[in-house]
């Protein structure tokens, strides 16, 4: 684990942050890097480590200080040479917009305010208009002097070429259960082993099912099986109800996330991986889906999952998206849609 003065832990990611760290002391860094993986896997954490390295104005150590005047404002997120950019919340879509990359594109063009090294970390860079994509890329092409680019994304596939071919990339890997259980461990949080496997490795969707998360998916679960037990009526009912929710975006995200997982067990045991599963207390379920899904369904199934995460981002009605996901859900499980929850 990489941890600094600072408390910033980076589990798992040690050998992929390393060398980058190096580089950020002795002024070698490329102008733009694109940190891919999991998502809540360390990525933005890495990023915000590595501007902070880039910054510091102490000579010792691989890590930043944490106490000197610029490590402190990057800290409390106020320092002109740290620039993060968002998602605008004033878009329901969750998407970057040109208007936000032109105002980017306007601040590098000044002189950094007094760190050695500016770094511009976009997070999601898929979260980018084609608009704003395009007038970013001669940006990132040729950098300002000092300036550097940290592109952060868990769908690498939906990036143009021209940025891909502009980054160096970075992978950023699952955390291993042998590593992550011990850590859920010391923070004293119950069912570390289940959280561990239903996080898929990724140390901050661990913690965030830890403080309550894993009591949602258990409800989502139920709520889901129980949709997939009934007909067509009890589709559209329950489209009606996520599409009505104050959140209906990370509801759907929720049911999304917990399909998926399911999905995964049904693969996992007809490879007679019984061992990995994250629904192990479900056994009866898992065989009666795998028997029908396995190969050929589980893999439309996800196809269909991903599109569904696409159309998200450019604002396609919930309810339909509902409604489509799990009536083809209910056509490939046929009978095995009436497995019941132990």
């Amino acid at each position: 684990m990489a941890r600094v003065s600072d408390g910033i832990e980076l589990l798992g990611q040690t050998a992929r942050i390393a060398p980058l760290l190096e580089r950020a002391r002795s002024g070698r860094l490329h102008h733009c890097y694109l940190f891919e993986g999991p998502p809540s896997v360390g990525k933005h954490t890495a990023a915000e480590l590595l501007a902070r390295t880039a910054a510091c104005t102490a000579e010792q150590g691989p890590f930043p200080c944490g106490q000197c005047l610029t490590c402190k404002q990057m800290l409390k997120g106020i320092h002109p040479d740290l620039i993060q950019v968002v998602p605008d919340p004033k878009r329901k879509s969750g998407t970057i917009g040109v208007e936000q990359v032109r105002e980017l594109i306007r601040k590098v063009r000044l002189r950094p305010y007094n760190a050695s090294w500016r770094t511009v970390i976009i997070d999601p860079i898929d979260a980018l208009m084609p608009q704003a994509a395009n007038a970013l890329l001669k940006t990132l092409e040729e950098p300002p002097p000092d300036t550097g680019f940290v592109l952060i994304t868990s769908r690498v596939s939906s990036l143009l070429p021209t940025v891909l071919s502009r980054s160096q990339r970075v992978r950023f890997a699952a955390v291993a259960e042998k590593e992550l259980v011990p850590w859920l461990n010391s923070k004293q949080l119950p069912d570390a082993e289940r959280i561990a496997r239903l996080s898929l490795g990724c140390p901050g969707a661990a913690l965030a099912l830890g403080e309550g998360g894993l009591e949602a998916m258990d409800q989502v679960r139920a709520e889901l099986i129980s949709v997939l037990n009934g007909d067509i009526p009890a589709v559209i009912d329950a489209a009606e109800a996520i599409s009505r929710t104050k959140d209906a975006k990370a509801a759907l995200l929720l049911w999304l996330a917990v399909l998926e997982t399911l999905l995964r067990d049904t693969v996992m045991w007809a490879c007679d991986r019984e061992d990995a599963l994250i629904h192990s207390d479900q056994p009866k379920l898992i065989d009666a889906w795998s028997g029908v899904l396995w190969p050929g369904g589980a893999g439309r199934l996800q196809l269909l999952i991903d599109q569904t995460r696409q159309r998200m981002l450019v604002n396609v009605n919930n309810r339909l998206l509902v409604e489509a996901l799990l009536s083809s859900t209910l056509r490939e499980l046929g009978p095995a849609s009436r497995a019941r929850l132990q």
